[in-house]
């Protein structure tokens, strides 16, 4: 078998695509209905939790679900990507990061500190408490790494199949995450500001607000030109997404 040396590289986390509806049972506009909107936002990804959403955008129970399964399914294939684990037909893998991703997801802390107008627009503001799993594990998993790499380079899988190697890095990596997982905390808060664009038929957040938001949410550990580590929230994601219109009817 032959083998290349695992490496840890950039968590890239991925928004979920949101797919644009119409319909809301709170009518007109204002600070509270601007509040529950960009809560209900953070509830149906995040947490599950699908009530508010549900109302405001006229998504149905299985269309809710659905955007929460996906965004935990980019979390568990950024995990996967960051960590160097390749995906094994017949493996468990996936589906273990799936129930990583939901578990470290349900930690999500936030709390709307803040709606005002000014000029005419409404801005919300959130205070975000970052998850902190990646930051908590981060030593034990460059760790881990490298005493694969070492065992490696001694010729120690030499007589693995390939896909066995693979398993068996993987596992060692779901291990760590999932011994941390009584141990997840949140880090001080930290505050993202989104504006309301209204039209006066829909209102919404840009795609742009909603990845700072989304940003916030994990954060990771920054190593420094110098080789020190720093704590910072999750690294830029990749988007291609349009977030929810909501229809002022």
């Amino acid at each position: 078998m032959k083998t290349t040396p695992k490496k840890l590289a950039a968590i890239l986390l991925v928004l979920l695509t949101v797919c644009a509806m119409t319909g809301c049972s709170l009518f007109g506009n204002g600070k509270k209905t601007y509040e529950t909107y960009v809560k209900s936002l953070l509830d149906v990804n995040y947490k599950a939790e699908f009530t508010d959403y549900m109302k405001i955008t006229g998504a149905t129970q299985e269309e809710a679900q659905k955007v929460y399964d996906d965004g935990i399914t980019y979390l568990a294939e950024a995990l996967m990507t960051a960590y160097g684990i390749n995906d094994i037909e017949g493996s468990t893998i996936k589906s273990q990061f799936v129930d990583l991703a939901k578990n470290i997801y349900s930690h999500a802390s936030y709390e709307i500190t803040d709606v005002s107008k000014a000029d005419g627009t409404y801005q919300v503001t959130v205070t975000i408490y970052p998850i902190d799993i990646l930051v908590i594990t981060y030593d034990d998993v460059v760790a881990y790494i490298e005493d694969m790499n070492q065992r490696v380079t001694a010729g120690e899988y030499n007589d693995y199949e390939l896909d066995a190697y693979e398993t068996e890095y993987a596992q060692g990596i779901i291990d760590i995450l999932n011994d941390a997982l009584p141990n997840i905390g949140n880090q001080e808060g930290t505050t993202v500001t989104v504006t309301i664009l209204d039209n006066d038929e829909y209102y919404y957040i840009s795609d742009a607000d909603f990845l700072a938001l989304d940003k916030a949410i994990l954060a990771t550990t920054l190593v420094n030109e110098d080789g020190t580590t720093g704590s910072t929230e999750a690294s830029d994601g990749l988007t291609d997404t349009e977030t929810e219109s909501i229809s002022e009817e």
